[in-house]
């Protein structure tokens, strides 16, 4: 498995101010361009409906005054969700997946650098979704170990069973996140043969450790 090219500006940030030194990158990937204008497809649906009503409203009223800070809000509010996909595809442009011998890692490089780190033992199990060619979707569980947060206990509140399938599954689902996988991603096999060996990492642990 020969190590992914830094080609995308996540990747290479990851590369100089992220990467151990004596870490091993196996695999790297993006998100496609595809894929992501799936994700909370229904944003832009009713950012569009209020930007058109909103427009009736402007032109049924032939005099109009200032417009007030509620009304402002309304149509960035608006604006913000019909752009969803334009947002959605930006952030997939400034976002790299990344596993090492050590740890997967979605950086993602806009605004700001956000970093989500999944340690061997963070991945319990995961979900494959094969679609055209040797892309697909790597749905990443998280752990039992680690602290709950009101984000995941919304999801199981909502929507009961298997949290992991249920966020795979729904692809307008209102909890998807963007930083719970690898989503779109090519070479998916490469990607699932690196993950398996951070797992097995992990169950040598856990036996060295009940030793």
């Amino acid at each position: 498995m020969s190590p992914p090219k830094f080609d995308s500006p996540a990747a290479e940030y990851f590369r100089q101010n992220y990467l151990w030194p004596e870490e091993k990158v196996v695999w790297g990937g993006q998100p496609g361009r595809g894929r992501v204008l799936q994700f909370n497809a229904w944003f832009c649906v009713v950012g569009c409906f209020l930007c058109f009503f909103l427009f009736m409203i402007w032109r049924s009223i032939p005099d109009y005054g200032d417009i007030r800070l509620p009304e402002a809000l309304l149509v960035f509010g608006s604006l913000w969700l019909a752009l969803t996909p334009i947002r959605y595809l930006w952030r997939a442009s400034r976002t790299a997946y990344i596993v090492t011998d050590q740890r997967a890692v979605i950086l993602e490089k806009g605004l700001r650098v956000r970093e989500t780190i999944f340690y061997p033992a963070d991945i319990t199990d995961y979900k494959l979704i094969r679609r055209s060619g040797d892309r697909g979707d790597i749905q990443l569980r998280i752990s039992k170990n680690r602290a709950s947060n009101p984000y995941q206990e919304d999801k199981q509140k909502w929507v009961p069973g298997n949290l992991g399938t249920m966020v795979s599954f729904s692809s307008s689902s209102p909890f998807l996140s963007y930083n719970d996988g690898f989503w779109g991603v090519e070479h998916i096999a490469e990607g699932a043969l690196a993950l398996n060996e951070l797992r097995q990492i992990a169950e040598r642990d856990q036996k060295n450790h009940q030793r």
